[in-house]
This record gives C-alpha cells, structure tokens and sequence, in this order.
C-alpha cells in the first residue's frame, strides 16, 4: 500500500469518526465532517460542470467566430451571465430571463420523462392485466390474475379518489357521502402501502451500505 493510499484511509477513517460523533451530540467534530463533505462536493460538481459543460459547450465553440455555432454559443453564455448577475442585483427583472428558460425547460423535461417513462408504462400495465390470455388458463379462468387486475384497477381509481377528495375538502365542497370517504380511505392504504415499500427499500439499501463501510474500516484496523 502506497503512502497516498495510507493517507486517504486514515482520512476516510477519521471522517468517519467525526460523522459518528452525531451519536453523542451535535458536536464540533460532527460540523466539520459536513462543512467538509459539502466543500468537497461543491468544488467537485464545479469542476465537472467545469470540464463537461462551460468549456466544451460555452467557452470553446467561441473560437469558431464568426460560424453559426460560435453564435449560438453565445446564448447559453449570456443566460449564464445573467444568473451570475442575479447574485449581485436579485430584484431586477433582466435576471428573470434565465430562471423563466430554466424553469421551463425543466419542466418540460419532467414532464416528458414522467409520461413517457412512468405514466404510459404503468398505463398499459393496467391494461395489459386485463388480456383475456392473462385471465384464463387452459381454458378456465384464473382467478389470481382476475384478482390482481381488478385489485390494480381499484387502487388506481382508489389514489385518483384520494386526490379529487382532498382538493374538494381545501374548496368546502357541501356535498359530501359516505361512500367516497370508503373508497378514499382504500386509496389511501394504497398509498400509505406505497410509501411504506419505498421507505422500507430506502432503509434497506442505506443499511447495507453502512453495513459494507463498517466492515471496510474494520478490515483496516486489521491491517495494524
């Protein structure tokens, strides 16, 4: 093992300790691990952004002046310069041209990406669980997938409910009944099912990581 190699370890080891330090307190220790780890990161993604983006996409296309690329070059760097004038001048209204092409941008790639990659999806799932050759099997129904394309349906309809309910309780809706509030509460355990397997594989993945990096330290006070 090299001296570099020793020095990132024993560096590692001991912000590892620090950020364990939490278990006692929010102590000083503790501060400097994450005032660390937030400083490294930022310069890091600065560096990326750096190398991957400003310099092959703003900066080096200027050298072809005057070709079309060159000019288009200069949009992406004037919005960049007008975030960077926003640090200095917040209320004024020239640096709302960016964040509004930001904004809109964004949103329409979230939107795009949620439709395409997560809506239409699970849209065909649902109609795919009702494919006759889905709920009959040899001749004679399958009741398990009968059951499970149904129980699908009734909670897709089930969330809808849940959402329609709440934003007609934020309006004061009048009319109310009985049954909406049943099958609001059983969209309602769907979601709750939901979030429960997303919490329980989140918690699951982080404690096998942890479980990895206590065994990696371990293994390195083996080697003293």
């Amino acid at each position: 093992m090299s001296t570099v190699d020793l020095l990132l370890l024993l560096a590692g080891l001991v912000l590892s300790l620090m950020v364990f330090s939490y278990l006692l307190g929010d102590t000083l220790l503790f501060g400097i691990a994450m005032y660390t780890l937030v400083g490294m990161t930022a310069g890091y993604t600065f560096l990326v952004l750096l190398q991957k983006v400003i310099l092959p996409m703003a900066i080096n296309p200027l050298s072809a002046f005057p070709q079309t690329s060159a000019l288009l070059a200069f949009v992406p760097l004037i919005l960049s310069l007008l975030l960077v004038w926003m640090l200095f001048k917040k209320s004024s209204r020239v640096t709302g041209i960016p964040l509004g092409f930001l904004g809109g941008v964004v949103t329409a790639v979230l939107i795009v990406g949620l439709t395409r990659g997560t809506l239409v999806p699970q849209l065909f799932s649902v109609v795919n669980a009702f494919d006759p050759n889905k709920m009959t099997s040899s001749g004679l129904p399958n009741w398990t997938g009968i059951f499970e394309a149904f129980m699908m349906l009734a909670g897709v309809i089930a969330v809808l409910f849940v959402f329609h309910r709440r934003k007609a309780k934020k309006t004061q809706d009048p009319y109310s009944h009985s049954w909406l509030d049943g099958v609001t509460g059983f969209g309602q355990m769907f979601i709750g099912i939901t979030f429960g397997a997303i919490f329980v594989g989140l918690f699951s993945t982080g404690l096998v990581a942890l479980i990895a990096y206590i065994q990696y330290l371990v293994d390195f006070v083996r080697l003293w």
